[in-house]
C-alpha cells in the first residue's frame, strides 16, 4: 500500500490556500464537524492478559506446554474452542478476522465530517470486539473445563457469589489462582459488576482517573491487580487472570493492516481490514471465574 501521509508544511500549504476565499474556509469548517456519535469505539483489552508475540516469517506457532494440563486454543477459522490435552507439544491454528467496508462516493460530499476516516475507525473497532469476544470465549472454556484433569477434588475455575460482588468473593479467586503460586495481574468485568466495586471505597479500591487509561478500558487497581471493564464481559461474570507469561498466548502473524479495495465501476471507496492471528491459553491454573447471582 504507498504510502498516503503529507508533511506539516504541505499540510500547512494547503490550509492557507483554503483560508484565502470564502469556499475554502467553508470547505475547512465542515471538515471540522464531528458526527453525532452513540458511544465511543470500541477498544481491544483482552490482549492485556495474554502474551502477545510478533511470528518471525516462515515461523509457526508451535509451543511446548506443560504434560498435565489442557491448553484451550480459537480453532481454524476462529469457529470453535479446542481443548489439547496430549501431546506435550500444541500448535495454536492462525486465523484471519476481517472487515470490508465500502463507501459511495456520493455520499463522501454529502457528508460533513471525514467519512472515509470514520469507515477505517469502525472497522478496526468491529475487528478489535471480534478479537475480544473470541479470547473470552477461551477463557469461558477453562473456568468450565480447565481441572478437569488435574485434581479431581478441584473441578473447574469457579467461584459463585451472591450479588452484589463484595471483596470476600474476589479474595476467594485471588486464592485461587496464587495457591498454584501464580500472581493476579488482570481483572475484567462489565460495567454494571463494576458498580458494585466502585462501593467499596478507596481503602480497598485504588481508582485511576486519567483519561489515557480510562480509553484502554482500565479504571482501577486492586491487591496489585489491574481492573479493566469491557462490554464483551456478560453482566454477572468476572475473569481473573494470572500474568501473561503464565496465561496465554496471542501469535500474530499480520498486526491489524487497512488496504485500499476500491470499487471504480460501482463508484465506491473500499477499504479491507484484516489481522491474521491465533489466540490460546495454556495454562488453566491462571485463570478464575467469578458467577454472580442477582
Amino acid at each position: 500500500m504507498a504510502d498516503t501521509q503529507i508533511s506539516n508544511e504541505l499540510k500547512q500549504e494547503i490550509i492557507s490556500q483554503y483560508i484565502k476565499t470564502a469556499a475554502g474556509r467553508a470547505k475547512l469548517a465542515a471538515s471540522m464537524i464531528q458526527p453525532l456519535r452513540l458511544r465511543r469505539d470500541y477498544t481491544s483489552v483482552a490482549r492485556k492478559a495474554f502474551l502477545v508475540e510478533q511470528l518471525p516469517d516462515g515461523a509457526l506457532p508451535l509451543y511446548d506446554k506443560d504434560p498435565n494440563v489442557t491448553a484451550f486454543v480459537v480453532g481454524e477459522e476462529g469457529e470453535n474452542i479446542l481443548a489439547i490435552t496430549k501431546p506435550r507439544r500444541v500448535i495454536f491454528p492462525l486465523f484471519e478476522i476481517a472487515s470490508n467496508p465500502e463507501i459511495p462516493l456520493t455520499q463522501v460530499k454529502e457528508r460533513r465530517f471525514d467519512l472515509i476516516e470514520r469507515a477505517q475507525d469502525l472497522a478496526k473497532a468491529q475487528i478489535q470486539a471480534a478479537e475480544d469476544a473470541r479470547a473470552f470465549d477461551v477463557m469461558d472454556a477453562v473456568a468450565a473445563n480447565g481441572f478437569d484433569n488435574l485434581d479431581s477434588s478441584y473441578v473447574n475455575a469457579q467461584v459463585n457469589t451472591a450479588a452484589p460482588l463484595t471483596p470476600p468473593a474476589l479474595i476467594d479467586a485471588f486464592a485461587r489462582i496464587e495457591t498454584h503460586d501464580l500472581r493476579v495481574a488482570r481483572i475484567f468485568m462489565n460495567a454494571l459488576d463494576f458498580a458494585d466495586v466502585r462501593k467499596w471505597g478507596r481503602d480497598v479500591l485504588d481508582i485511576e482517573t486519567q483519561g489515557s487509561l480510562l480509553k484502554t478500558g482500565l479504571l482501577a487497581t486492586v491487591w496489585g491487580a489491574q481492573i479493566i471493564v469491557t462490554r464483551k464481559v456478560a453482566p454477572g461474570y468476572v475473569y481473573v487472570c494470572a500474568e501473561p507469561e503464565f496465561f496465554g498466548r496471542i501469535p500474530v502473524r499480520t498486526e491489524l493492516t487497512v488496504l485500499s479495495a476500491d470499487d471504480p465501476k460501482a463508484r465506491r471507496i473500499g477499504f479491507s481490514v484484516f489481522e491474521n492471528l491465533g489466540i490460546g491459553c495454556h495454562n488453566p491454573l491462571a485463570l478464575t471465574r467469578i458467577k454472580i447471582a442477582r
